[in-house]
C-alpha cells in the first residue's frame, strides 16, 4: 500500500509542471495550491479504498483538470450568442458605457451616498433615485414615492410585510409563478407574515372569486404578471381597474409586482400604468429597465412612509455600486438616449443587419464544420415579455466530428466562452445577442474548426 501513495507528487512539484501552470494562469497562487491539495486528497482516499496504482502523470493530468475547472468557475466575460437578450445565467441586461463609467469615477474612492453636502449632515441613499423616477413617472409622481432594495423577490417580501404581516393576501392561483432559482411567490409571502388565500383556477379567476374571498382579515390583493409564461386558450382574468375598484370598495391594498416594468421605448408592462391603478408597484431594475440588479418600489406616499419605517428595509437596501449605475440609467431614460441601452440597442437591431453579421461568420467555417444561416426567432428572456419574440437570424452549425451536443460543449470551452442553443439538432449563433466588438472572436473561434473527438 505505501508503494501505491509514493506516486503521489508533492505539491510544490506540482506546481511547478508547465501543464499546472497552464491551467492555473488565471487563479491566484493560494486558490491554485488549495485545488491541488485538495484533489491530492481524493486521489489519497481513493488508493485507500480501491488500491488503485496511479502514475505521476495520470495525478497531474488530474489535477490539471480540477485547476481547469476551477478557472472556468470564475466570473470571466462571455459571448451571449443565444438569442436571449435578458439572459438569467449571464447577468441579465448588459449596463451602458455611461454607468461602467460612472461606477469607475465613483467607486474607487468616497463619495456622498448618504451625506446631505448642503447641510453636512446625514441623508437618504434613495433621495437622487427617487428623484429622477419621479421626472419619469411624470403624471403619477405627485401621490407616489420611490424606495430602491436589492432585487424584485426583496421587493414584495419587504411591502407585504410592511402592509400586509399578520393579515390575509388574496392571490389568483394562475399567478403563483416560480420567479426563478426554485424560489416560488408562495414561499415570499409566508416569510413576509401574511397569508396566502388563493382564488380563481390556473387558467381562469373571476372579480366575483376576489369578492368572495374577502373576510375582516383581508389586507390587500395581489397582483403578479406571469413574467415566464403564457397561458393561452380557455382563459380569463380580472382588469387592474376592476381590482382597483373593489380593493377601494373594502378599505384594502392593491399591491403589484410587475416583474419586468419598463419605461418607454419598450412595450407593457409599463409601470406608469400599473401606478394608475395599483396603491404599490414593483418590478427589477435589471430586466426591461436594462440596469443593475434592484428591486424598485413606487407608491402612494403614506404607504411608502410606513415602509421606510420597516427594519427589514435596511437588510434588502440597495447596494452603493448598484445605486451608482442606476442613476446612470435613469439619465438615459430622462434623456432619451434610448440608442446607448445596450438593451435596446440589441431589441431594436434590424433583422437584415443581424443577417449579415451571419453570413460573415458562414464565410469563415473552418474545417469540420458545416453551416447556413437560417431565420430563428430571439426572446427578451429573464421573465419579460413571455410569448413574445424578435425576428431574427443566426448560423445554424454542424460538424461531420461532434454532435450537437458536443459541440454546443466545444464553444463553452473557448475562451472567451462562446454560448449558443440547439433547435432541431444544429446549434443556432444569434448575432442578435453578441455584441459588434466580438464578432471578431467568434469568427476567431469558427476559423479554428473542429477535431474529431479522440
Amino acid at each position: 500500500m505505501s508503494n501505491l501513495f509514493r506516486q503521489i507528487p508533492a505539491v510544490d512539484k506540482l506546481l511547478e509542471e508547465p501543464a499546472v501552470k497552464q491551467a492555473a494562469a488565471d487563479l491566484s497562487h493560494p486558490e491554485t495550491t488549495a485545488v491541488i491539495r485538495q484533489e491530492l486528497e481524493r486521489i489519497r482516499a481513493e488508493i485507500a479504498r480501491e488500491h488503485v496504482e496511479l502514475s505521476a502523470e495520470e495525478i497531474t493530468s488530474r489535477v490539471v483538470r480540477r485547476l481547469e475547472e476551477s478557472s472556468w468557475n470564475r466570473l470571466q466575460p462571455v459571448i451571449n450568442a443565444t438569442g436571449v437578450l435578458i439572459h438569467t445565467n449571464v447577468g441579465r441586461a448588459p449596463l451602458p458605457a455611461a454607468a461602467l463609467e460612472r461606477l469607475q469615477a465613483l467607486g474607487r474612492g468616497y463619495f456622498n451616498l448618504e451625506l446631505d453636502l448642503a447641510s453636512g449632515t446625514r441623508g437618504s441613499r434613495y433621495t437622487r433615485a427617487a428623484r429622477l423616477f419621479s421626472l419619469l413617472l411624470e403624471e403619477q409622481a405627485a401621490e407616489n414615492d420611490t424606495i430602491v432594495v436589492n432585487n424584485n423577490a426583496g421587493a414584495v417580501l419587504l411591502v407585504l410585510k410592511a402592509l400586509t404581516a399578520g393579515g390575509e393576501v388574496i392571490v389568483s392561483r394562475g399567478q403563483l409563478v416560480e420567479i426563478g432559482g426554485g424560489f416560488r411567490v408562495p414561499e415570499v409571502m409566508a416569510a413576509s407574515g401574511c397569508r396566502l388565500v388563493e382564488v380563481g383556477t390556473t387558467n381562469r379567476t373571476r372579480l366575483s372569486d376576489y369578492e368572495r374571498a374577502i373576510t375582516p382579515e383581508t389586507r390587500a390583493i395581489l397582483l403578479v404578471h406571469p413574467s415566464n409564461y403564457t397561458i393561452v386558450g380557455f382563459t380569463e382574468s380580472v382588469p387592474r381597474q376592476d381590482l382597483a375598484k373593489l380593493a377601494r370598495d373594502h378599505g384594502l391594498y392593491l399591491i403589484e409586482d410587475l416583474g419586468s416594468g419598463s419605461f418607454p421605448p419598450f412595450p407593457e408592462p409599463r409601470v406608469t400604468t400599473a401606478l394608475e391603478h395599483s396603491h404599490i408597484v414593483t418590478y427589477s431594475g435589471d430586466k426591461l429597465l436594462g440596469g443593475p440588479q434592484a428591486g424598485i418600489i413606487h407608491g402612494r406616499r403614506e404607504l411608502m412612509a410606513k415602509i421606510k419605517k420597516d427594519p427589514l428595509l435596511r437588510a434588502l437596501r440597495i447596494d452603493k455600486l448598484s445605486l451608482i449605475a442606476l442613476e446612470a440609467v435613469l439619465e438615459i431614460y430622462l434623456e432619451k438616449d434610448y440608442g446607448s441601452l445596450p438593451l435596446w440597442e440589441m431589441a431594436s437591431l434590424p433583422p437584415e443587419m443581424v443577417k449579415a453579421r451571419a453570413e460573415n461568420w458562414l464565410q469563415n467555417l473552418g474545417p469540420g464544420l458545416q453551416g447556413e444561416v437560417v431565420p430563428c426567432s430571439s426572446t427578451m428572456g429573464g421573465g419579460s415579455l413571455p410569448g413574445e419574440t424578435i425576428p431574427s437570424w443566426a448560423l445554424a452549425l454542424t460538424s461531420s466530428h461532434l454532435s450537437a451536443q458536443e459541440l454546443l460543449v466545444h464553444l463553452r470551452s473557448n475562451e472567451p466562452p462562446v454560448l449558443a442553443r440547439i433547435v432541431q439538432d444544429r446549434v443556432l449563433l444569434d448575432p442578435r445577442t453578441v455584441q459588434v466588438e466580438e464578432d471578431g472572436e467568434v469568427v476567431k473561434l469558427l476559423q479554428k474548426g473542429v477535431r474529431p473527438c479522440s
